[in-house]
């Protein structure tokens, strides 16, 4: 019995995009092609140039010589699968006249590498939970290729400071505003028809940063002398400034990309340090022993003209139905 199998927009349009098509038609032949062969496999089940693909439940319906899905729990029903995407195969295009075109990607770089990449999901995804990235998948896809775009090249070899076990034919890696590479894409050639490459999965430096605990977080952040004024100012007590500081992050200390809720972003500063009753934007020195450097202390509290004006604004603003 074929799988139950529901087609989303997205798995639509990449079909058409693969095949020439419009969404509509590529919908009508993805719904034909489950309806037929298809079967579900797991990664390590896929031929071999697509292996290592992820899914959100590891799982793939695959249609033999023709295309993969990546599957997820159906929303509608916990029983089926919805196909997140699409990865029409070679094998298939080069018999309807869609192969791929050879494109050296270390010819390319910037804005122009990346139109030739196709972003998965799972990527997209890893975009938003490792850099802040945007809660929208779409506009995260939009945020993601300007980004990289700037400055992204093709490396034969991952970095030193990635710890992956992604297999990918080649990486494409990106600096930060300060020209250091801190992107790393796992990239695959077998990218469908539209684009001849793929990106696996995303990979950024600071990574390990977000991994630590409040303890460990506390002994990589440098500050100032100023820094302990201000906290001393918001957060007062008895004995060494710099010991309750350092001991306030090793209690409640969390790493975030965006300052709390309410609170303007601070120039320079990168992440920052939420720790309690303050917060503490710090800047990245990406080579540093000690790679956090606080740049000041603020309180988590809204201030409550602040707070007054966003609830007035959310209970007077106009409502359109």
């Amino acid at each position: 019995m074929a799988p139950s199998v529901g087609i989303t927009d997205a798995a639509a349009r990449q079909a058409a995009a693969d095949l020439g098509w419009t969404p509509v038609q590529a919908r009508a032949f993805l719904e034909k092609q489950v309806r037929g062969a298809g079967r579900v496999v797991s990664s390590d089940q896929l031929p071999a140039p697509y292996k290592g693909r992820r899914s959100k439940t590891g799982r793939f319906l695959l249609v033999d010589g023709v295309l993969l899905l990546p599957l997820a729990v159906d929303r509608r029903d916990a029983s089926g699968f919805a196909a997140t995407g699409c990865v029409v195969l070679d094998t298939y295009l080069r018999a309807n006249g869609r192969g791929k075109r050879h494109i050296d990607p270390f010819a390319l770089s910037g804005a122009e590498l990346m139109g030739q990449v196709r972003l998965t999901e799972h990527a997209v995804e890893r975009y938003q939970q490792r850099t802040g990235g945007r809660a929208d998948p779409k506009a995260a896809e939009e945020q993601m290729r300007w980004v990289l775009g700037r400055d992204a090249r093709a490396v034969r070899r991952r970095p030193r400071w990635t710890n992956s076990s992604n297999t990918a034919d080649f990486f494409l890696i990106a600096g930060g505003n300060d020209g250091e590479e801190e992107f790393c894409l796992p990239i695959s050639r077998q990218g469908g028809g539209a684009k001849p490459f793929e990106a696996l999965t995303l990979l950024h430096r600071s990574m390990p940063l977000f991994g630590l605990s409040s303890a460990e977080l506390a002994r990589r952040v440098a500050f100032s002398k100023e820094v302990l004024a201000a906290f001393d100012r918001l957060y007062p007590g008895e004995g060494s400034t710099a010991s309750r500081f350092t001991e306030t992050i090793a209690l409640h200390g969390r790493l975030e990309w965006h300052p709390p809720s309410g609170h303007a972003r601070h120039h320079g500063a990168r992440f920052y340090v939420v720790a309690g009753p303050v917060f503490i934007p710090v800047a990245w020195k990406k080579n540093s022993q000690v790679p956090l450097l606080a740049l000041g202390v603020e309180s988590t509290r809204v201030p409550l003209r602040r707070r007054l004006v966003a609830w007035l604004r959310q209970r007077f603003s106009l409502r359109v139905t």
